[in-house]
């Protein structure tokens, strides 16, 4: 159900003594580097009121006042409030827990270490009660909620801890399990319909630290769990077990690719490790394992090591006094000092003025002789959702680069009879264009049928690391331009060479702007307008099923181009 609010807090109780506090964003479009889904989002927070009172995780800024406003209607005074538990540290969430201090000076903060370190450097002038978890240690809240702490660090969220109270067997999973969805549903009752959210959640927050993610699912398993109390999304109950068993085949995907690379960053004010971030989600979409690492909590052996075993390695930095941080002048240090200039290098950062960070890696880089994978990417600020795009295409472009590479000094096996036989399927050559915001893409492709009468509707293959699938959601827009006979190899020679992150595809044609705001290429033989409804994971490629809404015939006496494959392994 829609809310006409565009942020209110929802309060319910989950179990003995339990309560959780949604902090619900209706409106919010994009969190982070996610934006293809944009259902909103909630920031769950939970109260356990027993003798002694915790609040789990209270939300950002955004929600401080109605969020107070809320937790006061829960208890009977201020003074009642004894702890703050932090799942991870955040700086948009500083707002609203200098509000608490504000309300109960004497407040006490239950966290990771190095979580405790980010306080005391956020409130400087303030005497700070903190207590810090190592694994070991427990807190009796009374009435039989005693909570254990399971630090489960990672290279985004290196302040990362888990909370699991033993009388509710809830687990409170922080980052884990989550999915940016939001409605008026608790629980995932219906748990079989969030699997595309809970799969694109993992697949951009998680998917980078596969290993970190088996980790924490094995320290996990050591505790008898009835339900997943995440930082995000629906709490899971019902599809425990199978979202669980989802998390282990998606990680385990992930680090058992034959290609890896090292993503070695550090982040100021967290803009280089969002922009990591991006390049991780566009890594992965092609292919290869990363190990990424933030060098600022990593050890020189952890750094030396994932150097030793990549094929590749990317370096972000921020500018900091005109120069990169200490971490990434070690981190490049023990880059020269392994030697092996074979390896494709890319480098990125976020800056407010200068920039000399780039400069002194990359100069460093290319006198010791490093090939790179893309021309430095270097953002201004926060970065915007069309630089965050740019970064996801270069590294997906990365991992191509490298695959390539790989494929090349090995010997190809000839087309099999069955390869040859699907080489004969004809398919119409096409130019699928889509738009979201202010990102516009477009790819070449003959992997189209028609799949319904009523409502029209078609169906696009579309491979995992093209640049269009992260627009080819639920809901989004995209046109489908059919090529003609007389003109179509010019088309399939531009759309097969390779285009700089961010290039405009279409400058070299005469187009339009169809009424769902995506590109129409005026010289196609007919155009389609399609929304997405649904898709599906088959193999390397999504299965994209989408209505059409609305189509021309541009050219009624030409005839529809077709490619001819001579095998089926390859387009």
């Amino acid at each position: 159900m829609n809310n006409p609010n565009p942020r209110d807090v929802q309060v319910l109780p989950i179990a003995t003594n339990t309560t959780v506090l949604r902090a619900r964003s209706w409106t919010r479009l994009r969190f982070e580097i996610e934006y293809a889904l944009a259902r909103g989002t909630t920031s769950n927070c939970y109260l356990i009121k027993a003798d002694k009172t915790a609040i789990i995780d209270p939300p950002p800024e955004t929600f401080t006042q109605i969020y107070l406003d809320a937790l006061r209607q829960c208890l009977n005074d201020w003074e009642g409030l004894d702890y703050v538990i932090l799942g991870h540290f955040n700086p948009n969430r500083v707002a609203t827990l200098k509000g608490l201090l504000d309300l109960i000076p004497k407040l006490t903060f239950v966290c990771s270490i190095p979580c405790a370190a980010n306080l005391r450097a956020t409130f400087p002038n303030r005497e700070l009660k903190i207590i810090t978890m190592r694994g070991k240690e427990t807190l009796d809240l009374g009435q039989g909620h005693i909570l254990k702490f399971i630090p489960i660090p990672s290279p985004r969220w290196p302040t990362g801890l888990c909370t699991y109270d033993q009388q509710t067997q809830i687990l409170y999973s922080n980052k884990l399990f989550g999915a940016h969805l939001c409605g008026d549903e608790i629980f995932d009752e219906d748990w079989d319909l969030l699997k595309e959210d809970q799969r694109y959640y993992f697949d951009c927050l998680m998917a980078p630290h596969a290993t970190q993610v088996q980790a924490a699912l094995e320290k996990i398993s050591e505790v008898p769990v009835r339900m997943y109390a995440p930082a995000h999304g629906p709490l899971i109950r019902y599809g425990l077990l199978e979202l669980t068993k989802a998390y282990e085949i998606w990680s385990r995907s992930q680090t058992d690719r034959e290609i890896r690379v090292a993503l070695l960053y550090a982040s100021a004010y967290g803009n280089t490790a969002t922009l990591a971030q991006a390049f991780a989600l566009g890594l992965t979409k092609g292919g290869v394992a990363v190990e990424s690492i933030n060098c600022e909590f990593a050890e020189p052996d952890e750094i030396r090591s994932a150097i030793e075993k990549c094929d590749g390695f990317i370096m972000g930095s921020p500018t900091i006094g005109g120069n990169a941080p200490t971490p990434i002048h070690t981190a490049l240090g023990i880059v020269l000092s392994v030697g092996d200039n074979t390896k494709l290098a890319g480098v990125f950062g976020s800056y407010g003025w200068s920039g000399e960070a780039f400069d002194l890696i990359e100069g460093k880089l290319k006198d010791a002789g490093f090939k790179f994978g893309f021309e430095t990417l270097k953002a201004r600020f926060k970065p915007t959702d069309i630089t965050l795009k740019e970064c996801e295409e270069m590294g997906t472009d990365f991992a191509q680069t490298l695959k390539k590479a790989k494929k090349q000094r090995m010997p190809q096996p000839a087309a099999t009879p069955v390869e040859q036989a699907i080489g004969r399927i004809i398919g119409s050559v096409c130019v699928v264009t889509a738009k979201l915001g202010d990102v516009c893409t477009g790819m070449l492709g003959a992997w189209v049928s028609q799949a319904t009468f009523n409502p029209p509707g078609i169906t696009v293959a579309i491979a995992k690391d093209r640049a269009v699938e992260s627009l080819m959601y639920p809901g989004g827009k995209f046109v489908l331009n059919v090529l003609g006979e007389e003109n179509y190899q010019d088309y399939m020679k531009h759309f097969r060479k390779s285009f700089a992150p961010g290039e405009n595809r279409f400058a070299s044609f005469p187009t339009a702007v169809a009424d769902n705001g995506c590109t129409i290429l005026t010289d196609a033989l007919a155009y389609l307008e399609c929304s997405v409804n649904k898709r599906m994971e088959c193999g390397d490629h999504w299965v994209v099923y989408a209505i059409v809404d609305n189509g021309k015939l541009l050219k009624p006496e030409g005839v529809t181009a077709v490619h001819h494959r001579k095998a089926g392994n390859h387009y």
